[in-house]
């Protein structure tokens, strides 16, 4: 081998420490995400502040999330990233601390999942726009691929049994060990070599987050992904906020099934790094997100009628390789047709406005379980997935046009 020449499938050292920082903080996650629920369930069995939950830890996206990726654009991002870290850290350790002390009550949990909201949307902006500079151009959807792989399969699949195993022995555990993997990320990512300095920026913040915004709506094909995703996003959240519920009450499931749905999306998301790269070369990029959107329909509908946890789990399963195609064609795409001088604010404003529905979604679907059951905010979410579905071509059309444009150039 020749000196300095890669081997084949290596991305790197600096992708490698992102790689591994993604794992390590992403298993974290899958603690904690499982546990919120079920911590709220040990303190109340009301549907709406159950739900509130994700509303809580997705409102950052949409009220803070622009201006987190103009500082991602303004700043050194992979400091932006450590510093992140930190303040994960302390909200994971003092969330523990009041476990602990017997002091958390629900009050206490919106606390700890708006922040991680609020820190996670400058590490995401961060990390999205650092990618491409640590990668060639034409290595970015296998990096993606590992990356969202990586992160689904950490936070689905190793954190959540994790997560229950820890809670069962000390409801503050997870909560601390979820402290020990941010410190862990934040070292990981400090040995990332800095990337070239941004230029100096003498507009405001506010004409900064104004030229983000008309940059997505003035591009139609990054406009109608925004779209797509932010019309799921909406009801498949109005019932996934609820799943704790549904599981225990409708399907008659525990905590091991509960776990389970999350470890067989895992799989799933897993599944679909190895195949987005031959599936979408032989099918072409918009054939192959409709693929994921009719899984999506598929699944949220099996779902909806399942008659037990283990039907629910293998839906989750399917509903995992749908995702995983999603948002590693996706995010690519975007990657590519961005400048590289604005990723983080087109990061921001397609996952503040994806990300943005999902705390009206969920508050939603609590009123819906509320008034017509715990299986009616599933029913409505199948419903509109299928109509996303159905209508798939043609909303992707212009997503087809850029892929034709680019194959004539």
């Amino acid at each position: 081998m020749s000196a300095g020449r890669r081997p084949a499938g290596d991305l790197g050292a600096g992708f490698r420490r992102l790689w591994l920082a993604t794992w390590v903080s992403s298993t974290g996650d899958g603690m904690v995400v499982v546990v919120l629920p079920l911590a709220a369930a040990l303190v109340t069995r009301d549907p709406i502040l159950v739900a509130g939950l994700t509303t809580a830890a997705r409102l950052p996206w949409l009220l803070l999330s622009m201006v987190t990726g103009a500082l991602a654009d303004r700043l050194d991002r992979r400091r932006l990233m450590v510093g992140a870290d930190a303040c994960r850290l302390a909200v994971t350790g003092a969330t523990g601390a009041a476990v602990l002390a017997g002091a958390a009550d629900i009050r206490v949990l919106y606390a700890c999942a708006f922040l991680l909201g609020l820190f996670e949307t400058l590490h995401v902006n961060s990390a999205q726009g650092l990618l491409p500079a640590l990668v060639p151009a034409g290595s970015l959807l296998p990096a993606n691929a590992r990356l969202s792989s990586a992160q689904i399969a950490a936070a689905q699949f190793a954190g959540p049994p994790i997560g229950v195993a820890l809670f069962g022995a000390a409801p503050a555990l997870p909560f601390l060990a979820n402290a020990a993997t941010f410190a862990a990320s934040g070292a990981l990512v400090a040995g990332i070599p800095s990337p070239p300095p941004a230029a100096v920026r003498t507009t405001r913040i506010r004409d900064d987050v104004l030229e983000g915004i008309r940059f997505v709506r003035g591009h139609a094909a990054i406009r109608r992904l925004v779209e797509i995703v932010a019309f799921v996003n909406f009801f498949y959240f109005a019932a996934a906020s609820l799943l704790v519920l549904y599981n225990e009450e409708v399907l008659g499931g525990g905590n091991a099934s509960f776990t389970a749905m999350s470890v067989g999306a895992a799989a799933g998301t897993v599944t679909s790094r190895f195949l987005v790269a031959p599936v979408s070369r032989r099918l072409g990029d918009s054939r192959t997100i409709a693929v994921s959107i009719w899984t999506w329909a598929a699944t949220i509908t099996g779902l909806a009628v399942a008659p037990n946890p283990a039907v629910a789990v293998a839906m989750f399963t399917v509903l995992g390789v749908g995702n995983g195609l999603w948002i590693s064609l996706t995010t690519t795409i975007r990657q590519r047709l961005t400048p590289e001088r604005m990723l983080g604010r087109g990061n921001a404003v397609f996952r503040t406005v994806s990300w943005g529905v999902v705390p009206f979604g969920a508050a939603i679907g609590g009123v819906i379980a509320r008034f017509a059951g715990l299986r009616a905010p599933f029913i409505v979410a199948a419903a509109a997935t299928l109509l996303c579905a159905v209508f798939s071509r043609r909303l992707l059309r212009p997503v087809t046009e850029l892929g034709a444009a680019r194959s004539a150039i």
